[in-house]
């Protein structure tokens, strides 16, 4: 097994990079844009933070009742590094005190037209229709408050910035709060958060020392080597260790749309089993999170799609088979190269829902209902766009010709799915877009270290 070179320094790693923080059952992410002329008065509200700031532990998690982690896209590091920074600045003028940073997260996730069309941010899912993250209305940090939901409110006001330093962009409303017993469910009723990399070194690869699953630390935090053998570390001017235990987290805001959903699988159907039937054939589970690949059971995650090569059991476009298409790549020519190895695309998800459940009972169809997405990776061209650009939004993945994923992509006009079958294959169209973004943007999420030179203390 490929091990770091160099032991990983968990205390001076933010907690999100180790923990989802299961225990503590609700979020509240919070989104802020530095007011004009309040660098500096950010970096002293950062400094009181930064004490609150949840580090990651190896062996025991979520040990605190409150957890708070902080992160910032480039606008916002370029003015907490340097305070002279213009209230607006120019991609120039953050690349000018990032130097070392990726273009991406120095463009942000809607910094041009390229990066949409990638990224399927086009018709509903533009960044003109967001509610953040546009060019319209930046954001330069973001905020993360876990805590139980009796506690949400005091944590929040806990960390709460001084009076004018900030304004909140956005509003999100409080996560969904997570199950205290039993699976996670997203809202169109599907068991989600099942297939995650484990990171080596923790004690996750310690106990699934073979698990394809098994990634390198440095996929998902700064100064330590990833699949290839490489390091990558973003720095600074004034601090070459800057990005040592930092990761880019990339946030969405994903509106779903559960009764279109629903309504329309069983305009497709016979009956409620055969509109269950194709909603697990849409996303490549059934309900309870079993895989729809032959002999595979609810609980196996090491499962491959090698031993369904023409998706009669799990179809070739959908939605799990696109976002993590496994072992299909492996050459059988070609001696297996270790998980670490492969594991080149992988990305770390953290995201929660938010929004109540939709019941026809409660007749609460129009309540905003979605997904805060969000991963950790340390390469956003190679690890998320990849997927969103390859796989997601592919016309061509695996053969298929002009569809996308039936779940997530963005699309011009709705999209058709091919679920293979005997005697032929079945088409299925018209499928609308169920899934829009609302907002996203890329951020930094830096290590404890990190945090103390940006509050200007070291």
């Amino acid at each position: 097994m490929q091990e770091s070179a160099e032991r990983p320094e968990w205390f001076d790693m933010q907690g999100l990079l180790l923990s989802a923080y299961p225990r503590l059952t609700q979020a509240r992410y919070q989104l802020f844009r530095i007011t004009e002329g309040q660098n500096a008065a950010a970096r002293l509200w950062l400094n009181r933070l930064r004490h609150d700031i949840t580090p990651g532990l190896k062996h025991e998690r979520s040990l605190r009742p409150r957890n708070f982690n902080i992160a910032m896209s480039a606008t916002g590091l370029a003015k907490l590094v340097d305070v002279g920074t213009p209230f607006e600045p120019s991609i120039d003028d953050v690349a000018a005190v990032l130097p070392h940073f990726s273009q991406p997260f120095i463009e942000g996730i809607a910094g041009n037209e390229y990066r949409s069309r990638i990224l399927g941010h086009i018709d509903k899912n533009r960044p003109e229709m967001w509610a953040w993250g546009s060019p319209a209305t930046p954001v330069d940090l973001l905020l993360m408050v876990f805590a139980a939901p009796d506690d949400l409110q005091a944590a929040v006001a806990h960390a709460a910035p001084p009076p004018g330093v900030v304004t909140e962009i956005g509003n999100l409303q409080a996560t969904l709060p997570l199950p205290i017993d039993g699976p996670i469910r997203e809202h169109f009723g599907f068991v989600d958060g099942i297939s995650q990399p484990i990171l080596a070194g923790t004690d996750d690869a310690e106990r699934f020392p073979e698990s394809s699953h098994l990634s390198a630390l440095g996929e998902f935090v700064f100064g330590y080597q990833d699949g290839a053998g490489e390091t990558s570390l973003p720095t600074l001017t004034s601090d070459a260790r800057f990005g040592k235990n930092g990761s880019y987290l990339v946030l969405s805001q994903l509106a779903q749309c559960v009764p279109e959903f629903w309504d329309f699988m069983r305009r497709q159907t016979a009956g409620p089993d055969e509109a269950a039937h194709l909603a697990a054939k849409v996303v490549g589970r059934w309900p309870d999170g079993t895989p729809l690949v032959p002999y595979v059971n609810r609980d196996d995650n090491e499962f491959g799609f090698s031993a369904d090569p023409y998706g009669h059991g799990c179809p070739i476009g959908a939605h799990i088979r696109r976002a993590n298409p496994r072992d299909s790549f492996l050459n059988t020519n070609h001696p297996v190269d270790s998980a670490i190895s492969r594991n080149r695309h992988r990305i770390l998800r953290r995201g929660r829902s938010y929004g109540e459940r939709y019941t026809e009972e409660l007749q609460n169809a129009d309540s905003p209902r979605g997904l805060y997405f969000m991963c950790l990776n340390s390469d956003i061209e190679r690890q998320f766009e990849f997927i969103q650009q390859n796989w997601i939004n592919s016309p061509a993945f695996f053969g298929l010709a002009g569809e996308r994923d039936p779940l997530i992509s963005g699309r011009l006009k709705p999209a058709t799915m091919t679920v293979a079958g005997v005697p032929a294959p079945v088409c299925v169209a018209g499928l609308e877009q169920f899934v829009i973004v609302e907002g996203a943007q890329y951020f930094f999420l830096p290590g404890l270290r990190a945090l103390g030179h940006l509050a200007g203390v070291n």
